[in-house]
């Protein structure tokens, strides 16, 4: 059996968050918009800026709107959703120059049912969890070769025959 890894950079969709575990919420860093509204963040950046267009709750981002990342001037990120306590909850997009992530957010990594649509053509379609995705799935790779099935944090569990590169389509 061999098993296809999607590589991190098609999948790393969260902003805030790499894929590689989450830090806990002390240990979190956190920016603020001009009106002094929060948001988690915990890999900062020099020269990072937000603007929030929801409402704020205890001085943290709260409710529906668009977080927009910049870093030096210029847009990098545009998340559009829910946002609780300062963090991606429930349903959002995040739009980066990767690509666009649409479905569920827990503490802003990906969760639940949700589609990832890469810059090259490559998708995938199916559950996520904690920013990666885990059960069921479908993926189809730029060159248009599809594989459907269970996931385990990332990894396809399949065969995908033949002499193609274990870790990735």
């Amino acid at each position: 059996m061999k098993r296809l890894n999607i590589s991190r950079a098609a999948l790393l969709l969260s902003l805030m968050l790499p894929v590689i575990g989450l830090p806990a919420d002390e240990d979190v860093a956190w920016i603020a918009d001009a009106n002094g509204c929060k948001v988690a963040n915990p890999f900062p950046q020099p020269g990072e800026t937000i603007t929030w267009s929801g409402t704020c709750k205890n001085k943290l981002a709260d409710g529906e709107g668009v977080l927009v990342w910049s870093v030096n001037g210029k847009i990098a990120d545009r998340y559009e959703g829910s946002l609780v306590m300062g963090w991606a909850e429930g349903k959002g997009t995040l739009t980066r120059g990767e690509g666009r992530y649409s479905g569920g957010w827990k503490h802003s990594l990906q969760d639940g049912a949700g589609r990832f649509d890469a810059a090259d053509g490559s998708w995938y379609e199916g559950q996520w969890e904690k920013g990666q995705p885990h059960g069921q799935g479908r993926f189809r790779g730029a060159d248009g070769k599809v594989v459907e099935g269970e996931w385990v944090e990332g990894e396809f569990q399949g065969d995908l025959g033949g002499d193609d590169n274990p870790n990735r389509i």
